[in-house]
């Protein structure tokens, strides 16, 4: 093994520059910040050298290593780093001799000696030992070299997909928006007959990432109200109702492969059904598996969150190598494979045709769009079997993954609320989901009825001093 030292300007650039100078397999012993830049410390392997070589790299001192002219040694005792010193500078100080002198009185080079020492050859004219430099090997710099090239160039296909797929789902994005706009458009008469005072509440409905059709539905069932409170009141009560069947139990027993978007949680995730099955089952029959993720930092997150949880993990950077693993680990009860969101729907079609017995768990965050879990949901040729939810803590609008629930197509097995292992659940608690939901649009109800408060004083302020002005013009006219 051997350090090397990395600078860049974040970790995520260091990160990267290891993979591609020393491959993926490189190992990051630490990391720092260093005059405003990124300092990291890798560990490389270090390929054996064979003895020619090791022989020639060895420095044998004699009595010849310090000779400083072509005159022959007249003093046997070896000469002491003050006088080599001393000698070296006094010869940088003569500028006026020709380069010839300079080349012969000159210091001879390490290499130069090490040869001298290895042949046992007699001190000849050191101008002649300086013409013959030692090379580098170069069969080793030139597979360095392409194995670099090869890992940038595969870094830079995954960055070309990732960019597709970003664009395709803006797109996407696009095409919601301008349906939700239209069918708005259309829905617009919608809640004229409500009471005054629930005008605040009807505002907030529609001005929140609501979808039309559950936004229709929730301003229908408050009709008949006059007051904010009841009307809250049963919205939650409706929606509480709509998700009472959204619950799948999932045995950890078996292979389950989680699959989702970039940054959804997949891999902390992965740990914690890790971490669950090895209580329930032991941590000798229980594996995690990272399948083709080839993001920098990814492998070594994976391995510091199996040994949290004591659990075995293997890394798979294709289909025929997770196939070999699957065969020589089969006899583990439970195998938890993390998938990349670059090319989701490809690779856990893949891992279904070797693995047709697996469970397809999908992840996404709370406050994902609805384009994306309809994107997500409707992927042909796979089959869900639960949904995750992530990032429950962080979620501000989860009206969409409300509207999915209430439709029951897919239930929940895993709701995750923190960063850390323990801060997870097995059973979604549909009264937190609604209750955050409901808390926002609460928040930005007050908001409008203060507005609406501050904008009727100022009116009502305006109109005293209209009718004062006037008061004031008569009194004038009679006097």
């Amino acid at each position: 093994m051997e350090l090397k030292r990395i600078l860049a300007r974040d970790t995520r650039a260091a990160n990267e520059k290891a993979v591609a100078l020393y491959g993926p397999d490189v190992l990051v012993i630490s990391s720092s910040k260093v005059r405003g830049q990124t300092e990291l410390i890798v560990a490389v392997d270090v390929a054996p050298l064979d003895a020619d070589t090791a022989v020639a790299e060895a420095f044998v001192p004699t009595e010849k290593s310090y000779v400083l002219s072509d005159q022959p040694v007249l003093d046997e005792s070896p000469a002491s780093f003050g006088q080599v010193l001393d000698d070296t500078m006094v010869r940088q100080k003569r500028q006026g001799k020709p380069a010839k002198a300079v080349a012969t009185e000159g210091f001879v080079p390490a290499s130069n000696l090490k040869a001298k020492a290895a042949e046992e050859v007699v001190a000849t004219p050191i101008k002649d030992a300086t013409a013959t430099p030692v090379a580098a090997p170069a069969p080793a710099v030139a597979v360095d070299t392409v194995a670099a090239e090869t890992l940038l160039a595969a870094q830079e296909a995954r960055d070309k997909q990732r960019s597709r797929e970003i664009v395709d789902m803006v797109r996407e994005e696009l095409a919601v928006l301008r349906k939700e706009f239209k069918l708005s458009q259309q829905m617009a008469w919608q809640g004229a007959g409500l009471s005054r005072n629930l005008h605040p509440l009807r505002n907030a409905l529609q001005e929140a990432a609501i979808p039309v059709a559950l936004r229709a539905l929730l301003i229908d069932s408050i009709q008949s109200f006059e007051e904010v409170e009841p009307a809250i009141e049963e919205i939650r009560r409706q929606l509480c109702h709509s998700m009472q069947q959204t619950h799948v139990a999932v045995a950890d027993a078996g292979v389950h492969v989680l699959a989702g978007p970039s940054g959804a949680g997949k891999s902390l995730m992965v740990a914690r059904m890790a971490q669950q099955a090895s209580v329930s089952l032991g941590s000798e029959q229980v594996a995690v598996i990272s399948f083709s993720d080839q993001r920098a930092g990814a492998w070594n997150q994976t391995q510091l969150l199996s040994a949290q949880s004591g659990v075995d993990c293997f890394r798979a950077t294709n289909i025929t190598m997770l196939k070999l693993l699957l065969e020589e680990h089969g006899q583990r009860k439970c195998i938890v494979i993390d998938t990349p969101g670059v090319q989701m729907a490809e690779r856990v079609a893949e891992i279904v045709g070797i693995a047709p017995n697996a469970q397809c768990h999908v992840v996404v965050p709370a406050d994902a769009s609805q384009s994306l879990l309809r994107r997500l949901l409707s992927t042909q040729d796979i089959q869900w079997q639960s949904l995750m939810v992530s990032k429950l803590d962080e979620a501000t609008q989860p009206w969409s993954l409300i509207q999915v629930l209430t439709e029951g197509h897919v239930g929940v097995s895993n709701v995750s609320r923190g960063d850390r292992m323990g801060d997870w659940s097995r059973q979604l608690q549909v009264e937190e989901l609604v209750g955050l939901a409901l808390t926002q649009l609460s928040s930005h109800q007050v908001d409008t009825a203060q507005e609406d408060f501050r904008s009727t004083m100022a009116m009502a302020s305006a109109r005293i001093s209209r009718l004062a002005a006037q008061h004031t013009g008569v009194s004038h006219e009679q006097a």
